[in-house]
């Protein structure tokens, strides 16, 4: 009980004293303090190091920056607060104002073009020789001797030794994986927006829609004076769309035709070839085959009537033989007779087939002796004018052995002479001369 009045008599809330500072009050500074200072700006950083580039090139007139140590090159900042002042930028790209420490280089390092220096270039993994230079240098700035050999051996056509990779090594100093189909080059892949800004972009014409110009000399050409080709798809889709028939309207086949050019038909109701012409294909009515209209070609393609004849009429038809009146064809063996000729003194052909076939039997030989045979061949001479003149006076015939002044002894000796001259002597002449006997004997018939 007596803790719940001594409850009751304690304040609810504490009480707030508020002390308040009158404006013009002013703190109480001593004479002995300093005046305060301003904070000082801060440094601003140095220039970044140059970017370095994807090709070392020798720069012969850049600053050897002998009093840097070794890794690194002093430049002076082009803007900014601190513009002319020198900064200092190490191989690894890092920059700073103060020097940094270290000795001082001894002999001038080689710069690239870029800035930076050769030490922060990177030799490449292939190398790319570049034409007329000597020593061979790839295209990352380096010399050859500073790369290896590539992992896919590639034949170069134009290099001086046979046998060269485009890389510049010999084959034999290539590894066996180069030489495998497995040593190929990485393929890149590239979105279609890189490609596109690889790819030549092509420049069309101005024209609106494709229209064929069919009067051109040159195939394709449109009605601006452009090809196909250089025409846009919107330009080329127009055209589509107007038809198949590249926005001609349609029209019928008599439309078509009368816009042809109409050849003259020649009044000439049928079409017969004249076979006696000089001239192949003309009609008989003059013209030509082709000046003929369709209805007169039409009335000569029905098949021709034949007309069944009898041999007797066909014959009389022909041309018919003059034919002699010879019953027997002899051949006429008169050397001054034409060849072929008969002894009725007509020709072979002119005789019929009934006399030519009583020339056909076959002839029998009739043996004769040597004294016969030269019997007739004496008359055969006094026939021609050759005979010897046996009381040495001369004939009027121009040529011959009648001219000499020999008894026909003396011919017939000379005639000997000549057979044993040829026979090779007079006893290969006689047995010659038994011999024929003897094919004669053979070659006659039996007697009956």
């Amino acid at each position: 009980m007596g803790c719940s009045s001594s409850k009751n008599n304690l304040p609810s809330e504490p009480a707030l004293v508020s002390v308040t500072k009158p404006a013009d009050i002013q703190p109480e500074i001593s004479s002995k303090d300093p005046p305060p200072q301003p904070e000082p700006e801060p440094e601003p950083e140095p220039p970044a190091a140059p970017v370095v580039c994807g090709a070392y090139v020798l720069d012969s007139s850049a600053d050897t920056c002998l009093s840097c140590p070794a890794g690194w090159r002093m430049l002076t900042a082009k803007d900014g607060k601190k513009a002319g002042t020198p900064y200092f930028f190490a191989e690894t790209g890092a920059s700073q104002w103060a020097r940094p420490s270290g000795a001082a280089k001894a002999e001038a390092e080689a710069t690239c073009t870029c800035g930076r220096l050769k030490s922060a270039h990177v030799v490449c993994d292939d190398c790319d020789p570049q034409p007329g230079t000597d020593p061979i240098t790839c295209a990352c700035g380096f010399p050859k001797e500073m790369h290896k050999p590539c992992t896919h051996y590639r034949v170069n056509m134009s290099a001086a030794n046979f046998g060269d990779c485009k890389c510049g090594f010999g084959k034999d100093e290539h590894s066996a994986a180069a030489f495998s189909k497995a040593a190929k080059k990485e393929l890149v892949k590239k979105g279609s927006a890189e490609l596109r800004g690889e790819m030549v972009q092509k420049q069309y014409a101005d024209c609106p829609k494709y229209r064929v110009n069919l009067e051109s000399c040159n195939f394709g050409e449109c009605m601006c004076g452009r090809p196909k080709a250089e025409h846009s798809p919107e330009a080329l889709a127009k055209n589509a769309i107007a038809g198949q028939t590249a926005g001609t309207t349609r029209r019928d086949a008599d439309e078509v035709k009368s816009k042809f050019v109409q050849k003259q038909k020649v009044t000439c109701l049928k079409y017969s070839p004249n076979l006696t012409a000089g001239e192949f294909g003309v009609c008989t009515c003059g013209a030509k085959r082709a000046d003929h209209t369709d209805a007169a070609l039409a009335a000569d393609t029905g098949a021709k009537s034949a007309k069944q004849q009898n041999a007797a009429d066909v014959r009389a038809g022909m041309v018919q033989r003059v034919l002699c009146d010879c019953s027997c064809f002899v051949l006429n063996m008169d050397p001054a007779a034409p060849f072929g000729t008969c002894t009725c003194g007509r020709p072979r052909s002119e005789h019929s087939d009934a006399a030519l076939a009583a020339d056909s039997a076959p002839k029998h030989l009739a043996k004769r002796g040597s004294e016969e045979v030269r019997a007739e061949m004496a008359m055969k001479q006094q026939e021609i004018g050759t005979a010897v003149e046996t009381q040495g006076a001369k004939t009027g015939v121009a040529f011959g052995i009648g001219n000499t002044v020999r008894t026909a002894a003396e011919e017939e000796a000379a005639i000997q002479r000549g057979i044993n001259a040829r026979a090779g002597g007079a006893d290969k002449a006689a047995a010659l001369n038994e011999f024929n006997e003897m094919m004669k004997d053979a070659a006659a018939p039996a007697a009956d």
